[in-house]
Parts: structure tokens; C-alpha cells; sequence
């Protein structure tokens, strides 16, 4: 027994037909790990600005006459997703003993587990793994992005490193010396410190490596772990305020970060170009699957992105019109 080409060709686009949102949905699930993370923005078009408001200091003392205190300023920052593709081929005799095999194992017919869906379902799987290093480690290089892996999207790491540097819209910078399996807890504990007093709250997360984190609890534990007090569940959190770390896979050592919730998001589009398989084609022995989809991932605000640096950095944004403007009350230093 066996399956031709056009066989699987036909049941997979039968599959596609009955299944409209079987892509979108794999697409745009939450199963990459930074999604838990990410609010949801659909974008229209790849790009749109997104604003946001400064307001400066209102409150005055009564006197009966109109004293006009307090200005409005809009900012905007344009957000990008990014078109994306998949062309992947199959020979289908390579597939269909797997296939066969997992029905047994199974006790399904072909009818419950269509062969169509097999390749669906692991094709998707590889798809969701590649989107979860690229929301981590990518570079966004316009002129090298088809073609390869790697280059379509900027990951968190590429934000970091751009929001740090940049001019208009700069992330708040926390000065921190080398970090070491001895300073490590007190370190963390002087990042914790360095986020603005006002925002500090509203902060969940901190954002470091697996690699970090697996030594952060051992720290932990060494410090600790005799303590009466001491608890698992106080491992992966800061010993002043709570703050859960999380350790994201291919985030460098030296990355530490945390922002706001909902000030990360992942620009997805599924208004104009939902994610779909656009073609199958037949090319002698191999079905070719064509898929397209839109992904993005940005900050809202950077000035409310807080990165450790280990540059001898001022804290704040080396910039006093900036640092007056986001952070008054912190007393940053106020030349450049």
C-alpha cells in the first residue's frame, strides 16, 4: 500500500478548505514563551504609529484669575511588522510510514487523523519553535531577510540594543557593576533600586537569561535556604520587592531588562493578511506548501524600558532634557 503525491495534494487541500483558521491559529497562538508576555496588536498595512502623551506639572495654588499651568505633549513611535513565509516541501512516501505507524499506535482510521493533518500539525510545530528564537535572538537585516533564517524579525535582544542607543526615543539605563556568582543577589537587588520609584510597582517581571536565572537560584539557595522563612517559591523572585525574574532561551547573559505590563507586544495582522497557505504545488515527487503571515515584536514606550548596563553609564537616559521630562523626581543627573 502506498500514497501518491496527488493523493496527499488533494486530502491537504481539502484540509486547508475545512480548517480556515487552523494557521492563524497556530500562527498566532500563545505558545511562543515572549508571548506571555506580549500584548496582541493587530497592525494594518505592516506599520502605524503608536502615540503616547507627556503631560507636565499641572498643580498650582488658588488665586482667583485664570493662570495657565501645564502642557500636552504628543509623541509618536512607529511600529513595524514584518511579512514572512514559509516554503517548505515534502516527499509524501517519506511521511507515510510515520504516518501509518502513529494511526497504530494510536487506534485511529485515516478518516479521524487525516494524513493532511500529520503535516499540518508538525509543520506548525516547527513553525511556532522557529518564531519562539527568532522573539528572542533576531536581527532584522532588510537586505539579507529572505532566504535565511534569523535575519526577518527583530527579537527582544535587537530592541535592546536599538532602544539603547536610540536618540529620539532612548531606554532608561540601570548602571550595574560586572555581575558575579558572588555579588549576583546584591546586584539584582541594586537593578531592583535603580527602576524609578514611581514605576517600580507596576513592574511583574525581569526579564535575564535561563543561564542567569539557574544561577540566581542557586544564590538564592546558598543564601537562604536555612532560613525558616525561606520558601521554593522565593527562588525566581527579587528579596526586596517580589519581582518575578524570567528566563528567556537565547537571551544573552548580560541582558537584564523589564518594563511595564502590556508595553511589550507582538504585531501580528490578521485583518488584511491572515495567516494562510496560499499554494500547494506538485514538482514531481515533492508537494510544495506555500504559508505567509505577518510577525512583529516592539516596545510601545521605550523610556519605559529598563535595561541593566555595565558601561559605567549614568542612570536615566544621557539625556537631562529627558531625564526632567519622564523621570523628575528621580534627581538624575542633569548634564549629558
Amino acid at each position: 500500500m502506498s500514497i501518491t503525491v496527488q493523493e496527499v495534494k488533494a486530502d491537504l487541500d481539502e484540509y486547508i478548505k475545512k480548517n480556515t483558521t487552523v494557521i492563524s491559529a497556530g500562527v498566532y497562538a500563545d505558545n511562543v514563551q515572549l508571548d506571555a508576555y506580549c500584548k496582541k496588536i493587530s497592525a494594518v498595512k505592516g506599520k502605524y504609529p503608536q502615540f503616547h502623551k507627556i503631560l507636565t506639572r499641572v498643580v498650582q495654588g488658588f488665586k482667583a484669575e485664570w493662570q495657565g499651568m501645564g502642557q500636552a505633549e504628543f509623541k509618536a513611535k512607529v511600529l513595524q511588522n514584518f511579512r514572512q513565509k514559509v516554503n517548505f516541501s515534502i516527499i509524501p512516501d517519506e511521511v507515510y510510514a510515520t504516518w501509518l505507524s502513529d494511526l497504530k499506535i494510536e487506534g485511529k482510521t485515516p478518516k479521524e487523523q487525516p494524513i493532511a493533518k500529520q503535516i499540518i500539525d508538525e509543520l506548525m510545530e516547527k513553525i511556532i519553535d522557529d518564531c519562539d528564537d527568532l522573539s528572542v535572538t533576531g536581527v532584522r537585516d532588510d537586505a539579507n531577510a529572505d532566504g535565511q533564517f534569523g535575519k526577518s524579525i527583530d527579537g527582544v535582544a535587537n530592541l535592546i540594543t536599538k532602544g539603547l542607543a536610540h536618540a529620539t526615543y532612548p531606554m532608561f539605563k540601570v548602571p550595574l557593576d560586572t555581575i558575579t556568582d558572588a555579588n549576583r543577589l546584591d546586584e539584582m537587588e541594586k537593578y531592583e533600586r535603580g527602576i524609578p520609584a514611581k514605576v517600580r510597582k507596576k513592574i511583574k517581571q525581569i526579564f535575564v537569561s535561563e543561564n542567569f536565572l539557574y544561577e540566581y537560584k542557586r544564590a538564592m539557595l546558598d543564601a537562604y535556604g536555612t532560613s525558616v522563612n525561606f520558601a521554593d517559591g522565593k527562588m525566581d523572585k527579587t528579596i526586596i520587592g517580589g519581582i518575578q525574574l524570567v528566563g528567556l532561551r537565547g537571551l544573552a547573559d548580560n541582558v537584564i531588562f523589564s518594563t511595564i505590563d502590556g508595553n511589550m507586544v507582538k504585531l501580528i495582522d490578521v485583518l488584511d493578511n491572515p495567516p494562510r497557505i496560499t499554494d500547494t504545488q506538485v514538482s514531481d515527487y515533492e508537494l510544495k506548501i506555500f504559508l505567509e503571515f505577518h510577525l512583529g515584536y516592539d516596545v510601545l514606550m521605550n523610556h519605559l524600558v529598563f535595561v541593566a548596563v555595565f558601561d559605567g553609564s549614568l542612570r536615566g537616559f544621557d539625556n537631562a532634557e529627558l531625564n526632567t521630562r519622564y523621570y523628575e523626581s528621580e534627581a538624575l543627573p542633569v548634564t549629558p
